[in-house]
């Protein structure tokens, strides 16, 4: 189904491996993304309103204080449960595993009461115009002076926020709250199965409302390494972090309506900065530990994100073990010297180091599948085909030969390991390799 899409990406021939040409272009097998689009469906019954009528049909605890249907899964026999075959049944046991999360109709959300619709003036946002080095270095520059001002205004302070996720999945979260130059308080929170971006909101919310109590304070720069989980706050759509925002959003609006000098900063600051005081809270956040209680509920983004990681996981095992993506597919290493797995995020695995050009793109595919105007190719698809180089040093013109023999390429742009980055230089200073130009 997707091969046609695949053999127009990247240029590839028409005797290609579907599978290693869908690799490439990033495309995902169909099955693996109908079933992705699946669990996606069951999963979107968690913010489906209180009044809509499947409701009825699931389960007590899902039901959302409707009364249940007589066909509802909660009156079926236990034989019927088992002999049932339903989407309903798959909506029930995936909602057993995830937090009640979605409040679409909470009224800090509503309209006319959002925080945006009245102090959108009094919340800033600050981060690098680019991701340059010059830029973040401008950026942190502007950092240090704004909290220093901080620090010297006793109607100031500066929140340091960091949240991080452990191998068992379980998020950290802690903040440093800034008065005086001097750390008057060090929150630490934790919590199981959810992702990045709820455990930046958690430090971000552990430190901002203990700021916001302070009866002196009007002015607060809160310092993150997600702005994304900031500006978050901001969002009146339907959001699985709605739940995460109610006690934020409140607390927000109370600091604001208690004085009309009051105004809230947020500054980015990366990790890898390692600013000194970013860094304080990092570390004590990448150095504490908490065992994981079970059982416990997933967010709706971790189950969300817990199912797209285990398709690619099947996907990468299938590709690495399947002979189907054509027994010429060259394996290639990235510049950390892993081998390269197939993905479909950010264009796939390939296409963002080969697609400069289409022609760039289409002869590191013909080189990559084995499939190309070589003597090689021509001498299992086209034996009466001549299949000498037109170097005159090989009766049969192979991939290796071009890349590492052929007197007719510069031998100073030879790759000298299998990095893709290697191949790429190589075939861009080599615009006629693996190309119809055999002249």
């Amino acid at each position: 189904m997707q091969r046609r899409a695949a053999l127009w990406i990247t240029g590839a021939f028409q005797t290609s491996s579907s599978e290693g040409i869908e690799a490439i272009a990033g495309l995902i097998p169909i099955t693996l993304h109908l079933r992705k689009l699946n669990g996606r469906h069951h999963l979107h019954y968690v913010s489906i309103p209180l009044s809509h009528a499947i409701n009825s049909l699931l389960d007590s605890q899902h039901a959302k204080s409707q009364a249940p249907h007589k066909t509802a899964t909660s009156k079926l026999t236990a034989k019927q449960h088992t002999n049932l075959k339903s989407p309903i049944k798959d909506v029930n046991e995936q909602l057993n595993s995830i937090r009640n999360c979605f409040n679409p109709l909470h009224p800090l959300f509503s309209p006319g009461s959002r925080i945006v619709d009245h102090f959108s003036s009094r919340i800033s946002f600050h981060s690098p115009s680019s991701s340059s080095d010059e830029d973040l270095y401008q950026h942190l520059q502007s950092l240090n002076l704004v909290f220093r001002l901080s620090q010297v205004n006793p109607n100031s302070a500066a929140v340091i926020a960091d949240g991080s996720i452990k191998k068992s999945h379980v998020a950290i979260a802690a903040a440093h709250i800034w008065v005086d130059n001097s750390i008057i308080k060090q929150l630490q929170v934790h919590s199981l199965n959810v992702t990045s971006i709820e455990a930046e909101l958690m430090a971000i919310r552990t430190g901002l409302i203990p700021a916001m109590e302070i009866d002196s304070i009007h002015d607060i720069t809160v310092i993150t390494d997600s702005i994304a989980a900031a500006k978050k706050i901001l969002e009146s759509k339907v959001d699985p972090l709605q739940n995460m925002f109610i006690l934020l959003v409140s607390a927000i609006k109370t600091f604001f309506n208690k004085d009309g000098r009051n105004k809230i900063h947020f500054w980015y600051c990366p990790s890898k900065a390692e600013w000194p005081r970013h860094k304080l809270v990092d570390d004590q956040v990448k150095a504490s530990s908490c065992a994981p209680t079970f059982p416990s509920k997933e967010s709706h983004l971790f189950s969300r994100k817990k199912e797209c990681d285990n398709i690619l996981y099947e996907w990468q095992t299938y590709f690495a073990k399947s002979q189907k993506k054509g027994h010429y597919f060259l394996k290639f290493k990235d510049e950390k010297e892993k081998v390269i797995k197939p993905t479909y995020a950010k264009g796939g695995s390939w296409l963002p180091v080969i697609g400069f050009t289409n022609s760039l793109c289409a002869r590191f595919t013909h080189m990559t599948t084995g499939h190309a105007p070589i003597g090689e190719y021509r001498q299992r698809f086209f034996p009466h085909l001549s299949t000498n180089c037109p170097c005159g040093k090989a009766e049969v013109q192979t991939r290796e030969h071009i890349v590492m023999e052929c007197d007719r390429h510069d031998p100073s742009s030879c790759p000298c390991n299998i990095i893709i980055n290697s191949f790429v230089h190589f075939l861009a200073d080599n615009p006629e390799a693996f190309s119809f130009d055999n002249g």
